[in-house]
């Protein structure tokens, strides 16, 4: 477990494949009694929809989901082009742009959350309950890359192709071979010669293209188009090369020098990203939805610390109020997120938390405030994450690595304060605010290239995971709620619905949703044993 948090002012974010799930009560567990009487059960059913399209950035400004993948080049979303450049600047000199048109993204994430409950009254004073949540999570996703005129990049031919690259590759060293051989024996028979001079430069020339060539198809899921200023210096390199492999009587190269076939549009993009022999190899960045699945369970017990009341000359309670102490034990049930679809968002945490704290209420005849505190100690587990730096979304397959993560402590704090406005009916405002360390990562495994054709491990630092997971959210909003006679005001039976409607009005950490939480429940009371 990691110390409790400072406040996220400072943190900087990261969200591999991933998105980082908040620790939050489960939906409809509003700021009820946790106890209930000697004898009792209570049964719980209910749902919360939490839906958003913005976030909490670093500092707290509000942003959109899609805000990493926006590049005033789409070229910026892929790693390795710089490397590609150096390679081809070297071999022709000043090239193109090397960029794709500007890159937009609408990104939108959806929650919903079906607990059911269950609460048994063990002995006076003491609670003990299970909560068991179904969940579901849908992500949609659209990247769109602009046309540009300037765009000259398109898919790797080492990706695309069909053995174009190696083939190329492997001529070309044959041919500076020759011209090395030819050199030899023009140069045994005179070194001055300019035969000797040409055959020993392209020998040269051959060697160190082939070299560079490798290290450019290696780089980068990209690579300049056919018809682009750098694709058209590439095959007039080859055309000159040809020339003097035949003006010294060697054979020339075959086949044309292999090029993307035209520059990458969103649809290209999302090939690339999905192709088997890419960089990535990962689901398409679109709208994904995953099935309904098990959340993290819990197990619970409450214990009545003190209650009282003052009542008046006839008898009636004027005020009365309540603290009981409550303790959770979440299990790794859920399903973390998937490393390869990328801004997915797990069914829970999938890695046990053990909580404690407060339940506190004092109550007028028509006025009420109840408060909860929670202390959130989260276990070590183990997941597997795609490292990046934070703003880097398409973190590469090789950059995938098994890792423990010890996620930081949290603490929750929500007031609720009441007005009845009839004997079965009140409303209520609703302040929630959750705080949460930094998580730590330990290296499992070891991040290893590979074997395709272009370079897809760039990054072994795991502590860039921990980058933007301290965080902070305050939540405001309102409740009605319908409570039939005899709960709670009498004991033995009755019922509870309600809906409540929460509004995230501030945070911090780079990926909290800002969004818009909505809750209902209903509750069943019973009398099973006792008088």
């Amino acid at each position: 477990m990691r110390p409790i948090l400072r406040p996220s002012s400072a943190a900087r974010a990261l969200l591999p494949a991933a998105a980082i799930a908040l620790t939050t009560p489960l939906a409809g567990q509003s700021l009820i009694d946790p106890v209930v009487g000697s004898g009792e059960v209570r049964v719980f059913g209910g749902g919360q929809y939490l839906g958003w399209s913005d976030r909490f950035g670093l500092d707290g400004d509000r942003e959109p989901l899609g805000a990493d993948l926006v590049r005033e080049s789409g070229a910026e979303l892929v790693p390795g082009v710089a490397s590609l450049r150096t390679a081809l600047d070297a071999l022709v000199g000043s090239s193109g742009p090397f960029r794709l048109g500007a890159s937009q993204a609408t990104v939108s994430q959806t929650e919903l959350r079906v607990p059911l409950s269950l609460d048994v009254g063990v002995i006076d004073r003491v609670t003990v309950g299970v909560t068991v949540p179904l969940v579901r999570t849908l992500m949609e996703a659209d990247l769109r890359i602009s046309a540009d005129a300037d765009a000259d990049l398109g898919i790797n031919p080492a990706v695309a192709g069909a053995g174009s690259v190696p083939a190329f590759l492997e001529t070309l060293a044959m041919r500076a071979l020759d011209a090395a051989t030819l050199s030899s024996e023009l140069c045994g028979v005179d070194p001055l010669s300019d035969e000797c001079t040409t055959a020993a430069a392209l020998a040269d020339e051959l060697g160190t293209a082939e070299g560079l060539l490798a290290d450019a198809y290696g780089a980068s899921g990209l690579f300049p188009a056919a018809g682009t200023t750098t694709g058209d210096a590439l095959t007039a390199w080859v055309s000159t090369a040809n020339t003097t492999l035949s003006d010294l009587g060697l054979d020339p190269l075959a086949t044309g020098i292999p090029l993307a076939e035209s520059p990458l549009d969103h649809t290209g993009f999302q090939a690339l990203l999905t192709n088997g022999s890419g960089p990535f190899r990962s689901a398409p960045l679109a709208a994904y939805s995953s099935r309904w699945g098990l959340g993290d369970v819990e197990a619970r017990i409450a214990a009545r610390l003190l209650d009282g009341a003052r009542v008046d000359s006839s008898g009636a309670t004027t005020l009365a109020w309540s603290l009981a102490a409550v303790g959770t034990l979440r299990l790794p049930t859920g399903t973390q997120d998937s490393v390869d679809v990328y801004l997915d968002r797990g069914l829970d945490d999938g890695q046990m938390d053990l909580e404690g704290g407060a339940w506190f209420s004092l109550a007028t005849r028509r006025l009420s405030v109840q408060a909860r505190a929670l202390y959130t100690l989260q276990q070590p587990g183990e997941m597997l994450a795609r490292i990046a730096p934070y703003g880097q979304v398409l973190a590469t397959r090789g950059d995938r690595v098994l890792v423990e993560r010890d996620p930081g402590d949290g603490i929750s704090i929500e007031v609720e304060p009441a007005y009845r406005l009839a004997p079965a009916i009140s409303i209520a405002a609703s302040w929630r605010m959750v705080s949460r360390g930094e998580d730590l990562f330990t290296a499992l495994t070891t991040p290893t290239a590979g074997d395709g054709p272009v370079r897809d491990q760039f990054h072994d630092d795991v502590s860039l995971l921990a980058e933007g997971t301290e965080y902070s959210l305050q939540e405001l909003g309102g409740s009605i709620t319908y409570r039939s006679r005899g709960l709670p005001e009498t004991s033995g039976g009755g019922f509870e619905t309600f809906l409540r409607v929460r509004k995230a009005i501030a945070g911090s950490g780079g990926r909290v949703p800002a969004g818009v939480r909505t809750e209902f429940g209903l509750r069943l009371v019973r009398r099973l044993w006792g008088g």
